[in-house]
């Protein structure tokens, strides 16, 4: 059984879809909570797609949860996945990894922003003489 939702708020679409289990009200409440943490790194046409799915476990392992977050910003896509034994830890975990993921990447740009920077500005001073 398969389970989609949509969650439409400004600045960041996010999908929700469920695999095997029927998300409850507070899996969604925190799973909208916690990416909505990302926002102030994205930009506004930002999409996010969370995959909550419930894998085979077995007698002594239990339930195991599966989280799987997609973000598409401005052509470039992050992707994390985590495996746990419970289903908010392994949100965490995914969240946490796609936001170092994105921060990581706006801070090369702003490195490259500077570098080049420095290059057209020693290629002014090479004019000047």
């Amino acid at each position: 059984m398969c389970v989609a939702y949509r969650i439409l708020k400004e600045p960041m679409n996010l999908t929700l879809k469920g695999t095997r289990y029927e998300p409850t009200a507070a899996d969604l409440e925190q799973a909208t909570r916690q990416t909505r943490a990302m926002e102030r790194l994205l930009p506004e046409a930002a999409l996010a797609q969370l995959e909550l799915e419930l894998a085979v476990g077995g007698k002594q392992k239990g339930d195991i949860w599966r989280a799987e977050l997609t973000v598409s910003a401005d052509g470039k896509i992050y992707r994390a996945e985590s495996t746990k034994t419970k289903l908010d830890h392994a949100i965490t975990t995914v969240t946490r990894d796609v936001t170092r993921e994105v921060s990581r990447a706006k801070e090369k740009g702003k490195n490259l922003l500077h570098k080049s920077g420095g290059a057209f500005k020693s290629l002014l001073r090479g004019f000047d003489r």
